[in-house]
């Protein structure tokens, strides 16, 4: 088959593949021939499309052109692009702030609100959109970025292929595109299907020949199996290993600067810390740095996330502050297991610090428990009872069953809650008598206190009982480091299965059932 002619070396002419001159025309510059053997070119006189002996294929003139792809080319005329055929007519009356290629008889254009859209060969658009971004379709199937900032992909109907969104997302390759939730990148099927077993990764490439190169999040390469399994390790470069032992070294700069940042009046909260302007702009510039402004000293998209999320500002003082001294001392707490002090204890006698602990711990509560109800079935009418419920959040997940529900924490925390339907019961839930209920939960609570703690809370449990202890299980190490936290803050950590199967037979308790959900597990106990 004969090949289309080519740009020569100064990029003014074509010529053929032994490098022979095809025609004698000279250009500003050329591009290279499409079927149906047009090229784009630009003379004084415009950017247009010439045939093969290089003639133009048009008498039209553009401001740019382009490839042609699936018999058609995208042109651009005073900042606005559309569509033309072989002879240089318009697809359609409608013209964009930008125009992609045909690819699979369906291309990528954006509007003029920077809203994107996929078109027909007829010029018009099929349905979904408008989107932040979309690319082109490969296999079938395109990726759309919604206003949302979450990816899907769609057939060339526009239709979802599946139910499932990331928050990033490739198109397929040979069946198998990668996709990124918030635990990592994965292979996934077409039906959105996780092929790695759960497992998530920092890094993939798309498969080949059945293998893939990725990056485990620990900063390890390795081959995998489009199964999931792995095929064999690849050895890093000592500078590779140096720059991620660098990165661990200076790891809590950004979060520290996120402090300053806040504390000083980047944010719309009042500030607290009184600094020089010098000082304050060292400081913006190392905000600059990291993401949360501008060169300018404005907010960027992430600094006006963090700006205006109450509960994200809440977070950067809360692992900054009561979270981060245990981590400054962790060398006295891991070598004298008397100065892990009872965090909560410690801290009640401050308001503000307990009011922002409380904030935080419910902030990820809402978003965690959310749903719970629709997880685990609870008959109407029986009475619930939340021990260290915090300010309530699972239980108001449980507020169309008809019988009691009762908020089990300390005085100090209860203070001022006011929860429809929700009875409070202060107390310390360890020493003091409990209410009495059918159900209690335990809802990330166990993993604070060591096993001698824990297995006390339990007894203190009214045998009849059915208790749910919802938590992580710290398999393969997992949450590392969530648990050394725990230790160095009040003495707990994150436990494997068998270290929880351990911990319920040693009160006689049995597991009458367990369910994944939503990166914890739910244990349902009952007493021998």
């Amino acid at each position: 088959m004969n090949q289309l002619p080519r740009p020569s070396e100064c990029g003014t002419y074509h010529v053929s593949q032994d490098g022979t001159r095809t025609h004698e025309k000279r250009f500003t510059w050329v591009l290279p021939f499409h079927e149906p053997g047009l090229a784009p070119v630009e003379d004084r006189t415009g950017a247009y499309h010439i045939r093969l002996n290089g003639e133009p294929a048009y008498s039209s003139r553009f401001d740019r052109t382009f490839g042609f792809y699936f018999g058609l080319a995208a042109v651009c005329q005073n900042d606005h692009w559309w569509h033309i055929n072989s002879t240089g007519e318009r697809i359609s009356h409608a013209a964009w702030s930008w125009c992609g290629n045909f690819q699979q008889n369906r291309c990528t254009v954006r509007d003029f609100n920077g809203g994107y859209y996929h078109i027909k060969p007829d010029g018009q658009p099929i349905q979904g959109g408008p989107y932040a971004y979309a690319g082109d379709f490969r296999e079938g199937a395109a990726v759309v970025r919604g206003m949302d900032g979450l990816c899907h992909h769609i057939t060339l109907d526009g239709e979802k292929l599946h139910g499932t969104h990331f928050l990033d997302l490739d198109v397929f390759h040979k069946g198998i595109a990668r996709a990124k939730d918030s635990n990592g990148w994965h292979h996934i099927d077409e039906n959105g299907n996780c092929l790695s077993n759960g497992v998530r990764y920092s890094e993939i490439e798309p498969f080949y020949n059945g293998q893939a190169i990725v990056k485990t999040l620990d900063g390890r390469r390795i081959i995998i199996h489009e199964n999931g399994s792995k095929l064999v390790a690849i050895p890093s470069s000592i500078e590779e290993r140096v720059e991620k032992l660098s990165q661990f070294i200076v790891g809590y700069w950004p979060s520290i600067t996120m402090r300053l940042g806040i504390l000083a009046g980047l944010t719309p909260r009042k500030p607290i810390l009184k600094i020089s302007q010098d000082d304050l702009n060292i400081l913006k510039g190392a905000w600059v740095e990291i993401g949360l402004l501008d060169h300018d000293f404005t907010l960027t998209p992430l600094g006006e996330t963090l700006a205006t999320s109450d509960n994200l500002v809440d977070r950067v003082l809360y692992w900054t502050g009561p979270q981060f001294t245990p981590w400054v001392e962790a060398e006295l707490r891991l070598t004298d297991s008397v100065n892990r002090t009872d965090f909560f204890s410690f801290h009640s006698q401050n308001k503000d610090l307990m009011d922002l602990i409380h904030r935080v711990l419910d902030s990820y509560a809402t978003l965690d428990w959310m749903g719970i109800n629709d997880v685990i079935a609870i008959n109407d009418g029986a009475t619930i009872i939340d021990l260290g419920g915090g300010k309530g959040a699972l239980l108001e997940e449980f507020n169309n069953h008809l019988g009691d529900r009762i908020l089990v924490d300390r005085s100090e925390v209860l203070n001022g809650i006011q929860i429809q339907g929700v009875q409070l019961h202060p107390c310390d839930m360890f020493t003091q008598p409990l209410p009495v209920g059918n159900i209690y939960f335990l809802s990330r609570i166990l993993h604070d206190w060591d096993d001698a703690k824990s297995t006390g809370l339990l007894s203190n449990i009214p045998d009849v009982a059915t208790v749910y202890v919802i938590d992580r299980v710290n398999e393969g190490h997992k949450h590392g480091l969530l648990s050394l936290n725990m230790l160095l803050t009040t003495g707990g950590k994150e436990r494997t299965l068998k270290q929880w199967e351990a911990l319920f037979s040693s009160v006689d308790y049995i597991i009458k059932r367990r369910i994944e959900w939503n990166e914890h597990t739910i244990f349902e106990l009952k007493r021998c």
